[in-house]
């Protein structure tokens, strides 16, 4: 399975495609916006091809959209790819969707011998320009085996988690714990400075201590520290997981307390001009309102 088909060139797509190409992978880039895929193109990726074409000639097509309408929309629309599949294509959906529409589309691709999974990715674009992403894999397992050295061609922690649709479980479960985390940090060092306490000092002491954890490593020193929170991953597709999350804790009664400050605080943000800057840019919502 060499020839791959990539729906969504982005910040995320674009170096994941990259990396396939460089494991050995025949790779026909497809983006929305067209610049994208001449990008693609100068970095010896195939292009020109549409949605049905790709559908009709490879052996797996990937996703990586930023959001769940538009996974539905490219696997199920009129000219989306289950309309023109050939027998035996592998859909690897690479977004962060909902579980229900996960579960969805692996039924409705299951039906008519098309093999669906969902394998949401963690690691943010230094992980996918690194080719060290974290990837969560929801579906059958015999699937899950014959793709893995796609999967390990983007990633170094590949998991197999269950049925279609725990993969995305999984991611979302990731995300609820990256807003808490950015609020976290975002307050702290808030504190720090209104409290007359070096940033600095506080950061250099606190990566030595429990209060220590990723993504205080990556806010601060990349984003907080230097004042620039462009590029990264935007404040408004966080939101859009934290209410995915929303509604897989109210599909399980699962009371999300904490979650839902996080989540109310996030979409405040998601509607203000903040919106497309990195998401550590909550420092800057939570302290200079």
């Amino acid at each position: 399975m060499k020839n791959v088909g990539f729906i969504g060139l982005g910040n995320m797509g674009m170096p994941m495609a990259k990396n396939m190409m460089a494991e050995g992978y025949v790779v026909t880039g497809f983006n929305r916006s067209k610049g994208k895929e001449q990008g693609f193109s100068e970095v010896g990726g195939k292009v020109g091809y549409s949605v049905a074409q790709l559908a009709e000639t490879e052996d797996v097509i990937c996703l990586c959209l930023p959001k769940p309408e538009d996974v539905e929309r490219m696997v199920l629309g009129e000219d989306g790819i289950l309309n023109h599949a050939k027998e035996g294509l592998y859909i690897v959906d690479f977004s962060t969707i909902s579980p229900k529409l996960a579960e969805h589309l692996y039924q409705v691709c299951h039906q008519r011998n098309i093999h669906f999974v969902d394998a949401p990715v963690s690691g943010g674009t230094t992980g996918a320009e690194a080719g060290t992403l974290t990837v969560m894999v929801g579906g059958e397992k015999e699937v899950f085996s014959q793709l893995y050295s796609l999967f390990k061609s983007v990633g170094e922690q590949i998991f197999h988690t269950g049925a279609a649709g725990s993969g995305t479980k999984v991611k979302l479960l990731n995300q609820y714990m990256v807003g808490m985390h950015t609020l976290a940090v975002a307050e702290g060092v808030g504190l720090a400075e209104q409290s007359g306490v070096d940033p600095e000092l506080v950061y250099e002491i606190l990566s030595q201590s429990f209060a220590q954890s990723k993504l205080y490593d990556r806010h601060y020193p990349n984003f907080i520290a230097k004042d620039q929170f462009d590029g990264g991953f935007a404040i408004e597709l966080l939101f859009k997981d934290l209410d995915l999350v929303r509604e897989m804790a109210e599909e399980s009664d699962t009371p999300l307390t904490i979650g839902r400050q996080v989540t109310s605080q996030f979409e405040q943000a998601a509607h203000s001009d903040l919106k497309k800057k990195d998401m550590s840019a909550m420092y800057k919502f939570i302290n200079k309102q």
